[in-house]
C-alpha cells in the first residue's frame, strides 16, 4: 500500500507540504488545521497537508474524513496501529510532494503563523530552517530535563546540532528526498536533518501551551527518545565507556600495589565489610549500566536486520487516486 500512495502523488506539483502527526488530538485538530489552512491559503501557492493517524483511538481520524470532503488539499494517512510519533512524522516526509516542507506537531505548541517566516528563509536558500524555544510553558523539572539532554546530545554526536530545536521545522525537496531515502525502523528526524548538513539558521519563537488536551510524551517516552537519538548518531558512549573502563583499571591495579606495599613494609592490612560491600554495589550497577547502553546499540542491530515495514498504513483520504 505504501508503493500505491506514492504512485498516486507523483504527479502534482505543491509548493508547500505541511506534515502533521497526529495521535487523539479531538480537542484541538480542528483549530489546528484551521489555523494551518489561513496561514498557507494567504500565501498565495499550492500546498497540502498530509495528516498521519498515529493508531488514534477517539474520533480524530472521523474528523479528518470530514474535513477532507471541504478541504481538497487535506490529506490523510492512517496507521494500522501506534507505531511512534518520529515514524508518523517520517511517513509524512516520505509522502509529500511540495518544494518546502514543515513539520508541525497537531498541539498548538507550534504556532503556524510563524511558517511563513520559516518558507521565506527557506527560500533564499537555505536547506533547514529550524524554529528555536526561546520560551516554554512546560514546569521548570521538564524544562531543566530538555536543557541538559540537548547539550548532552549535542557532545554525543559528530556534527552541529541546534539548541532547544525540536521537530518543527522547514525544509527543501533535497532534505526530504534524503529522508525518503532511508529505510530506518527508528528515525530521529531533527537528528537526521542535522546530519544531512547543508546551510542551516534558525528563527527563535516563544512555544505556547497546548491548546487542550494533554501531551503524549510522558517521562518514558522522553528517555526513550533520548536514548534512541543518541544511540543514532554516536558511538561516543562506548567510548566514553572504554575510556572508563581503562581508567578503572589503572586506578584497582595502582591501589593494589599501594595495599600491597602498605602490608609488607609497615604491616598496615585494610579491612572492612561495608566498604567491600559498597564497592561491590558500585562496580555491579556500573556494569548493568554498561551492558544496558551496548543492549541498546544491538537492539538497534536487531530491528534494521529483521527488515520489517517501519510501518502500515491502514486507511487514507484526500489523495487524487485512491491507493488500492
Amino acid at each position: 500500500m505504501q508503493s500505491d500512495i506514492k504512485d498516486s502523488v507523483n504527479n502534482i506539483k505543491n509548493i508547500y507540504s505541511v506534515v502533521l502527526p497526529v495521535y487523539n488530538e479531538e480537542q484541538c485538530l480542528q483549530e489546528v488545521i484551521n489555523r494551518i489552512m489561513k496561514v498557507l491559503k494567504q500565501l498565495g501557492e499550492p500546498f497540502e497537508i498530509v495528516c498521519i493517524d498515529d493508531g488514534s483511538s477517539d474520533n480524530t481520524w472521523p474528523m479528518l474524513l470530514q474535513m477532507s470532503r471541504v478541504e481538497p488539499s487535506l490529506r490523510g494517512i492512517k496507521f494500522l496501529r501506534n507505531f511512534g510519533h518520529q515514524l508518523a512524522v517520517y511517513a509524512g516526509i516520505k509522502y509529500c510532494t511540495g518544494e518546502y516542507i514543515a513539520i508541525l506537531d497537531a498541539d498548538g505548541q507550534d504556532p503556524p503563523e510563524i511558517l511563513p517566516q520559516l518558507f521565506q528563509k527557506c527560500r533564499e536558500g537555505y536547506d533547514v530552517v529550524y524554529a528555536v524555544r526561546k520560551k516554554r510553558k512546560e514546569n521548570l523539572l521538564k524544562r531543566a530535563g530538555y536543557k541538559l539532554f540537548y547539550r548532552l546530545y549535542r557532545f554525543l554526536v559528530p556534527f552541529d546540532v541546534p539548541l532547544d530545536s525540536g521537530d518543527f521545522a522547514v525544509f527543501n525537496k533535497n532534505v526530504a528526498s534524503f529522508i525518503q531515502s532511508l529505510n530506518e525502523k527508528t528515525p530521529v528526524i531533527r537528528g537526521l536533518r542535522s546530519w544531512y548538513g547543508g546551510r542551516q539558521c534558525g528563527i527563535e519563537y516563544a512555544r505556547p501551551k497546548r491548546v487542550s488536551g494533554k501531551s503524549k510524551y510522558n517521562l518514558g517516552k522522553l528517555l526513550l527518545l533520548a536514548i534512541n537519538a543518541s544511540i543514532s548518531f554516536s558511538k561516543k558512549p562506548l567510548r566514553i565507556i572504554s575510556l572508563f573502563g581503562i581508567n578503572i583499571s589503572l586506578f584497582s591495579f595502582c591501589g593494589g600495589i599501594i595495599l600491597l606495599m602498605m602490608k609488607l613494609t609497615v604491616g598496615i592490612h585494610l579491612t572492612g565489610w561495608t566498604s567491600l560491600a559498597l564497592l561491590i554495589m558500585f562496580f555491579g550497577g556500573l556494569i548493568l549500566l554498561v551492558l544496558g547502553i551496548i543492549g541498546e546499540y544491538i537492539g538497534d542491530i536487531y530491528d534494521e536486520v529483521k527488515n520489517r515495514p517501519a510501518f502500515l498504513v491502514k486507511e487514507t483520504i484526500g489523495w487524487p487516486h485512491e491507493p488500492r
